[in-house]
């Protein structure tokens, strides 16, 4: 047999056929082996699989469901809700302001066709009257506010509230002191962020520090010591508290502390690198406050707790060398309650001292009737039936909720 008789011969390459040109079919597809016609062991087998990853994410899904309480899932329902009604909220305030307006226009106009110019002119004042910006005071206010991991969330709610109507109390009266947020993250700033549109950023004369309180104190400070750093207006114009029929004659033998202003203030402000005065008020201090002073911070908690972490202020400060002050609530009032106030109630009593130099009428004017809050007399017992205004706060510390 000769050589090319024991080779083999080539196997020939077969043409597909037309309509498989350019296909991108498998090869078991042309063969008439596609997914139709794959033996049937191996079809239940794909299906099984198939089935067993839908109940796998079924399952992680009913697991995730199931980790959310009910209340859980009613809040973020209601959230949900509260944020869809978000514009047409929006839309109503506006509809009802160009209600107002047009009900004021109405009314000069009713009293220009009755001839009445005096009420015309009444009116047209009225429209046109802005409230008078405030006056600085070189007094600083800062609240500390790095405490959001003890507080619930209900918590946290409430000190925003509180938060917010500090700054609203400090730009609505005739004076005015440096406001400023110290420790500002977490879940509170998220909280701002978030729910609360970022309406912070809106809030004048109002500084943010990352920072704790002692850093925003040094930056207030030179603030307060700056060519506009404030004035000394109301209380501060005076050298000594003003004496009034509501300040007891007799006060309590415990230790009254008055940060006030020595003979070196003027040489003080003078110095170009001044060490920064910084009070913490805390209630669980033994010291007193007798007045407030100039070119001073005091540092206010910024936490809602019921009284859970009791002393906290005055242990963080202590810890840092800062010294303690109260509110002299226990000088002037007798109360059936525990003295500790919401943020907002110290920075309005702060504010009515400052305006009429007389802590009693400060703490009347501010502490709400459920505290059965009465003023001491001469003979140190609380005067008969006098009780506190009938103002109640909403977002108090013991009963604001959302």
């Amino acid at each position: 047999m000769s050589d090319i008789e024991e080779k083999p011969s080539k196997i020939r390459k077969l043409d597909l056929p037309e309509g498989a040109k350019g296909s991108e079919e498998s090869p078991l597809a042309l063969f008439g082996l596609g997914d139709k016609n794959k033996p049937e062991g191996f079809r239940e087998q794909a299906g099984d699989e198939a089935n067993d990853t839908q109940h796998l994410e079924s399952q992680g899904v009913a697991e995730e469901k199931a980790v959310l309480s009910k209340n859980q899932l009613k809040k973020i329902r209601k959230q949900e809700q509260w944020l869809a009604g978000k514009e047409y909220r929006r839309t109503k305030r506006r509809q009802k302001h160009k209600e107002k307006q047009a009900r004021k226009a109405a009314a000069v106009q009713e009293a220009a066709n009755d001839g009445n110019e005096v009420r015309k002119i009444a009116l047209a004042k009225d429209s046109k009257q802005h409230p008078r910006r405030p006056v600085q005071a070189p007094i600083a206010l800062i609240m500390d506010c790095d405490f959001n991991d003890l507080m619930t969330e209900k918590e946290l709610i409430s000190l925003g509230a509180q938060l917010t109507r500090c700054y609203s109390d400090n730009r609505s009266g005739p004076f005015r002191f440096y406001i400023a947020v110290s420790s500002w993250g977490g879940s509170l700033k998220t909280r701002f962020e978030t729910v609360l549109a970022n309406h912070h950023l809106n809030w004048k004369g109002v500084r943010f520090f990352e920072s704790d309180f002692q850093a925003a104190a040094k930056e207030l400070n030179a603030a307060m010591r700056g060519q506009e750093g404030g004035r000394l207006v109301g209380a501060l114009s005076d050298g000594e508290i003003k004496a009034t029929e509501s300040k007891p004659e007799k006060l309590s033998t415990e230790k009254v502390v008055a940060f006030v202003a020595d003979e070196n203030t003027t040489t003080d402000m003078d110095d170009p690198n001044p060490t920064p005065s910084t009070v913490y008020l805390t209630s669980d201090s033994p010291n007193t406050l007798d007045r407030l002073s100039p070119n001073t911070s005091y540092i206010i908690g910024g936490i809602v707790d019921k009284n859970r972490h009791k002393g906290i202020c005055y242990k963080r400060a202590c810890e840092r060398g800062i010294p303690t002050a109260k509110l002299p609530i226990g000088e002037y009032m007798t109360m059936q309650s525990r003295s500790v106030l919401a943020v907002n109630h110290v920075v309005e009593i702060m504010l009515k001292w400052l305006e009429t130099g007389n802590w009693g009428e400060a703490f009347l004017s501010v502490i709400p009737k459920r505290k059965e809050a009465k003023l001491k007399v001469d003979n140190g017992s609380a005067e008969g039936g006098e009780d506190v205004t009938e103002r109640e706060d909403a977002e108090g510390a013991d009963e604001f909720g959302e």
